[in-house]
């Protein structure tokens, strides 16, 4: 499993997915720079941080992070060099565990990027503990591994959807979209998995109201990354070569 994975990182180092997805890593901390400088000039650390996080996990890492997991799950399909993974033994299962387990490698490492960058705050004057660090990095990778869960859906359908590529990107920004709207439905953000991550996470950057208690939030998410994953592993049995 490890020389399959290693071997997804050379695919990923040799395509422009990966330098899109850094881009828009740096985009919003930039943003939150200028931002905070000419507007608004939080002096707390996790304010300042929580700033533009929020904008990342309701719109540009599901984006982002659905449209990298959409092409590790869907390349070999497209180039239809699928057959060739099979010339050794490679099992399917293993093949699939290996794509996701780079998906998260990626999605933390962008995370924790894009917490680096936000220190830039100090040059306009935001105020940095190293406990405050530590508690704004903890929120920040933890937010990355529920967002990680909250796009196994996506990474079900991109497998489920073959050479869908185009089918499988349509369907990570219609999540996107619905979680967006779904701030407004108290309904909906006790069960969306992304909304979700904000009351996990305790980012409280967006006033959102829920209907359920938080352990809702909890027990949807755990239940749609559960029945994903093994919708995933189930699919990788079942494929054709």
């Amino acid at each position: 499993m490890v020389n399959i994975m290693i071997a997804e990182f050379r695919k990923l180092k040799g395509s422009n997915i990966l330098w899109i997805c850094l881009t828009g890593c740096f985009l919003l901390p930039v943003m939150s720079l200028f931002v905070g400088k000419s507007v608004t000039r939080p002096d707390g650390w996790m304010e300042y941080c929580t700033h533009s996080m929020w904008m990342s996990i309701l719109l540009l890492w599901p984006c982002i992070f659905g449209l990298m997991g959409t092409y590790i799950f869907t390349r070999e399909r497209i180039e239809n060099t699928y057959k060739n993974l099979f010339i050794i033994p490679v099992g399917r299962v293993s093949l699939v565990l290996s794509k996701l387990f780079v998906l998260l490698i990626v999605i933390l490492g962008i995370t924790f990027l894009s917490y680096i960058l936000n220190i830039a705050g100090i040059f306009i004057g935001v105020k940095l503990t190293l406990n405050e660090f530590l508690q704004g990095l903890g929120t920040y990778l933890l937010s990355g591994l529920l967002t990680f869960i909250a796009m196994l859906p996506v990474m079900f359908i991109a497998l489920m959807s073959k050479k869908g590529f185009l089918v499988s990107v349509c369907v990570t920004f219609i999540y996107a979209f619905i979680s967006f709207i779904g701030i407004w439905s108290p309904m909906l953000s006790s069960v969306l998995p992304i909304i979700s991550i904000f009351r996990i996470c305790n980012i409280t950057a967006l006033s959102i109201e829920y209907s359920f208690p938080m352990s809702m939030n909890l027990i949807c998410m755990a239940i749609i990354g559960l029945v994903s994953l093994i919708g995933i592993i189930y699919a990788a049995k079942k494929q054709e070569v």
